[in-house]
């Protein structure tokens, strides 16, 4: 039997930032293993003084909103209810990771494995004055380096200024644990209100063709012009992008796109300095010691999901028909490199053409490409995506869907535009939307904690943990 192995770069590219999704065809039997996903939306009570993207009605009657806007109306307005405004008038104000306490509640020299650690954590402002409400960013981790494992922590807000951090020891040896403030809540504030402001922080250059001329015009999700623009809109659900049309040349012209990033910001100087790099991602627990943990004899009920432990190495039998197809998310696609849109459709459209049956498997990641912008277009793009699966699974119930969510990044690049806070909101988002749908799911974002890459592209080895878990679920 003939193995050959796939190199993971390659295989990255297929399942991370710009995979959106991929369909196996896999001709040989397969055992199915699901998992519903039931999370929702619970965002810990932030608060912020987002406006709402439904602009109060004019004189003149407006056609019904549609179903899908209805559900975009709804997830909004619960945002908004659980992100009030939080001032911002000093910085010594704001949560400090310094200035904070966390209490490990009934301490012991020694745990046991499978034992829960819960820690009290009281915030305070840089005056060393105690926070009154909750909604800061915070992250846990903890790890093994001997046995190079990691898992996440809960964060449970109170929303009066104190949280309960809550780990369960999966492993005997040493554990380090960790605990950052990504972001306090005023910074939560300024991001959530300056991302629902405008669709111009990135801009994309569109590449029109005509015999011999070639020609360069601005392109995007809202363009504020009064010139001729070419609409590329998709009639189903919806969703358009637009060019200015440049003379003489047919819409259909277009032929390529790269995106830049635009000088543009909607947080004002003073919220700019929350995202100064000492302020993002300050350890809280920077005096802790490891904590040790026994095996103990007492008979434990362990969950173990160790995301960061390493595993086996992929090969991919290619001898048995093995047919993985790729294809791009469409607008909005954020690269500096060129690329064709010519081989770019709609999510939605890709998985209606798509017969499925018991040896397809479609897995579905959206994310990254999305967190510059508004958050009303993600929103859109995974109602749509969700009714297109519902759809598939009407004709075809024995087709294997799998959701891939987003995973963490760098902490210091550009906060207003990538910022995890607007990762995690769209993580929230899509548990909620897709909880109905009989679907599997591969927990990026809760992965990537686990192994602390901070890396919006992921070793290796991290990608090598997702794709075993996708294999789990198709053998």
């Amino acid at each position: 039997m003939k193995i050959s192995m796939i190199n993971y770069k390659s295989l990255w590219a297929l399942l991370f930032i710009l995979a959106s999704w991929i369909t196996f065809t896999v001709f040989q039997n397969s055992a199915k293993i699901w998992s519903a996903l039931n999370l929702p939306i619970f965002l810990h009570h932030w608060n912020n003084s987002i406006k709402s993207l439904f602009l109060k009605a004019p004189l003149i009657p407006l056609k019904p909103l549609t179903e899908t806007e209805l559900r975009i109306k709804e997830i909004i307005e619960k945002l908004d209810q659980q992100i009030p405004p939080r001032p911002f008038t000093h910085m010594n104000t704001i949560t400090s990771a310094t200035h904070s306490t966390a209490t490990i509640l009934n301490p012991r020299d020694t745990y046991c494995r499978g034992d829960q650690l819960d820690i009290l954590l009281e915030m305070r402002d840089h005056l060393g004055h105690r926070k009154q409400y909750g909604g800061d960013f915070l992250r846990a981790r903890m790890s093994s380096p001997a046995l190079m494992a990691g898992a996440s922590g809960k964060v449970t807000d109170f929303n009066n200024g104190t949280y309960l951090v809550s780990f369960t020891l999966f492993w005997e040896g040493q554990v380090s644990l960790s605990l950052l403030l990504i972001h306090p809540s005023e910074g939560v504030s300024a991001l959530w209100s300056a991302r629902n402001q405008g669709y111009d922080r990135v801009i994309f250059i569109g590449q029109f063709v005509n015999g011999t001329s070639q020609v360069h015009s601005e392109c995007g999700l809202i363009l504020n012009t009064n010139a001729e623009l070419c609409q590329y809109l998709d009639n189903r659900d919806q969703e358009a992008f637009y060019c200015v049309r440049p003379q003489h040349m047919p819409c259909a012209a277009l032929t390529h796109m790269h995106s830049e990033n635009k000088k543009v910001s909607y947080l004002s100087k003073q919220e700019k300095s929350l995202f100064e790099r000492s302020n993002v991602g300050v350890e809280i627990m920077e005096k802790f010691n490891t904590i040790s943990v026994s095996k103990c004899n007492t008979l434990k009920s362990v969950d173990l999901h160790e995301s960061g432990k390493l595993q086996h190495q992929l090969a991919v039998d290619l001898d048995r028909n093995i047919n993985i197809q790729w294809q791009k998310h469409c607008y909005p696609l954020v690269g500096s490199m060129t690329y064709s849109v010519k081989e770019m459709e709609y999510l939605t459209r890709a998985i209606d053409r798509t017969g499925g049956e018991k040896n397809t498997v479609i897995v579905v990641s959206l994310g990254q490409h999305f967190r510059p912008f508004p958050i009303d277009v993600f929103i859109r793009r995974a109602l749509n995506v969700h009714k297109a699966i519902k759809r598939l699974l009407l004709r075809s119930p024995d087709t294997m869907v799998i959701i891939k969510t987003e995973n963490i990044r760098e902490m210091y690049n550009d906060a207003e535009r990538f910022s995890d806070f607007h990762g995690y909101i769209q993580y929230l988002i899509i548990k909620d939307i897709f909880q109905d749908l009989n679907v599997s799911i591969i927990d990026a974002w809760d992965i990537t904690i686990a192994y602390g890459t901070n890396d919006v592209h992921p070793p290796q080895h991290v990608v090598g943990n997702q794709i075993n878990i996708l294999l789990n679920y198709i053998c």
